[in-house]
């Protein structure tokens, strides 16, 4: 509390938190344009097995059904027109692009026995995302905010770099795995220096906001990918636009939150100098002197614990709320990059799509600032998941019928929808999972069940890749029943709004076992209206007589 007041006092917010935040949002535009980019990178390309220049494409491609399309059969061709005797593409592949578009599939024949591989390289991605995570998180800790953050913010370039020379598959893999290491470092930093910038009255809505930049960028990204469309110039701009950032060098101090929980006394009063100076505030010595003396005394009565993953499943309260928080998080993470990675195989033109879905996003994320505070964040977080179940399913469904131009777009918006859906979810779970852990386990909680969105990143390339390989209509499936699993698991949680929150395990126990009660004195009241009775089982268990 002293350091927040000590926050509280260098502004409301001041100038320089307010530029500050605007520059660190902005890294939210490289962070949704590299997840999101192999939605163009590795877009699905028309092709077919080459032949030679004389050869009559209709008497030697043969035509498949699928989804209620005609395409040509781009792993096979007639040995003999007459006979429709096929064999396997012996001499590569033909590739058909409007513009000069290109692909990495294009680039290495990634089709047909190869198209795995595809999807393989986004997975690969999202590993190095999970594990960033967890890396960069941990260095932020041990050497403050600002070194993570610059070097997880300008490393992209020379990988992007690398990325556009090195013309190899393996290497590609390799490269974009350390890629996405770093970037989810960058994500982590700025998120956590944004954060420990405010007070804590303001952190709610700065995070709010926050999310407004992603959906700016994804329309961004479809803008970018639509102007340049070769795959390494997209990668090599993505990654090189971090360059103009280079004002952080010199702007963005280290935390005089971090500073101060480090005993670093001398540089946070440097920092907080620095801060008022800007801001034509007076330095608040007596709020400074305040929170370095009970800094200093905390750490000489320092007896708090130190609390771990394996503590969310120690204790009764937070093994539910992780459970199911966890497959929330993961549900929302697979549908949502399942299907903005997936936005060229359907119906309609995919930067047209992606630039509407992304606009969607946006007024999901400003309706989520007015419905949380009017509905809580239980009934919006149900709503939007159930959204994004119900489009999806009905997307799936449809994909097997639509053998018109018209069902096919219809299965395409059901789809972009569904995404809206899950974009929602996702602008609620923040705050939701912050306020459902204790002070004392926050960070952990929170950090964690950001780890299961990062699996579902990784995961749903490859329920893509198994749609590929069975049915069109399976990740839609699969997208959907996940929804509506999580949709009604969020019922069974905590509603937050204007409620205390919990600073420690022991106060959410409590709160715990008050609730119980209260749903077990309600169930006992529904049956004997009157309340008059001996029989003591219908008591709450945790409660007393009276």
């Amino acid at each position: 509390m002293a350091v927040d007041n000590l926050a509280s006092a260098l502004g409301s917010p001041g100038k320089f938190q307010i530029i500050l935040y605007l520059m660190l949002c902005c890294n939210t535009f490289f962070v949704s344009w590299n997840h999101l980019g192999m939605a163009f990178m590795g877009a699905k390309t028309k092709h077919h097995c080459k032949l030679e220049n004389s050869s009559n494409i209709d008497d030697f491609v043969p035509l498949v059904k699928k989804g209620g399309r005609t395409e040509w059969d781009g792993c096979n061709l007639y040995v003999n027109a007459s006979t429709k005797e096929k064999e396997s593409c012996q001499n590569g592949w033909t590739y058909y692009f409007k513009g000069h578009e290109e692909t990495i599939i294009s680039e290495w024949d990634l089709v047909c026995d190869n198209a795995y591989k595809a999807s393989l390289a986004t997975t690969i991605y999202f590993c190095g995302v999970m594990v960033g995570g967890l890396v960069f998180g941990t260095l932020s800790d041990k050497f403050g905010r600002r070194p993570v953050l610059l070097f997880c913010l300008y490393s992209p370039c020379i990988l992007g770099l690398l990325l556009f020379l090195i013309r190899d598959y393996v290497a590609f893999v390799i490269l974009r795995f350390i890629l996405g290491l770093v970037l989810q470092g960058l994500q982590a930093a700025f998120y956590i220096t944004i954060v420990e910038l405010f007070a804590l009255k303001y952190r709610s809505k700065v995070g709010t906001v926050q999310v407004l930049f992603w959906a700016v960028g994804v329309m961004l990204l479809a803008l970018i990918s639509f102007i340049i469309q070769d795959w390494k110039y997209i990668q090599l701009f993505i990654t090189l636009t971090t360059l103009l950032q280079i004002g952080l060098l010199w702007f963005l101090p280290e935390s005089f939150r971090w500073l101060a929980a480090r005993k670093r006394f001398n540089k946070a009063e440097a920092v907080v100098t620095r801060i008022v100076k800007f801001n034509d505030l007076e330095f608040p010595r007596d709020i400074f002197d305040d929170m370095a003396e009970k800094n200093k005394s905390e750490e000489k009565t320092a007896t708090s614990k130190k609390y771990t993953i394996i503590d969310l499943f120690r204790f009764r309260v937070l093994r539910k709320r992780s459970v199911i928080l966890a497959w929330i998080w993961f549900s929302t993470s697979v549908g949502y990059y399942g299907i903005s990675l997936n936005i060229s195989s359907l119906a309609g033109n995919k930067y047209l799509n992606f630039f509407i879905g992304g606009l969607l996003e946006l007024m999901a994320y400003i309706l989520t600032v007015f419905v949380a505070e009017r509905f809580g964040r239980r009934t919006p977080l149900c709503t939007y998941l159930m959204m994004g179940s119900i489009m999806n399913i009905a997307a799936g469904v449809l994909s097997e019928k639509a053998d018109s131009d018209a069902l096919q777009n219809l299965t395409t918006a059901l789809a972009i929808i569904g995404k809206v859906g899950f974009a929602g979810s996702f602008s609620v779970l923040f705050i939701y999972t912050s306020e459902l852990f204790p002070t004392e386990i926050r960070n952990v909680g929170l950090g964690a069940c950001a780890s299961w969105a990062r699996f579902g990143g990784v995961i749903a390339p490859q329920i893509l890749l198994l749609g590929k390989k069975s049915r069109k209509s399976v990740p839609f499936i699969i997208f959907g029943c996940f929804a509506f699993i999580a949709s009604l698991s969020s019922l069974l949680l905590f509603e937050t709004l204007k409620k205390k929150l919990a600073d420690t395990i022991h106060e959410a126990e409590q709160d715990f076992d008050v609730n119980e009660a209260c749903a077990e004195l309600n169930v006992a009241l529904t049956n004997n209206p009157s309340g008059k009775t001996d029989d003591h089982s219908l008591l709450p268990k945790n409660g007393n007589k009276q």
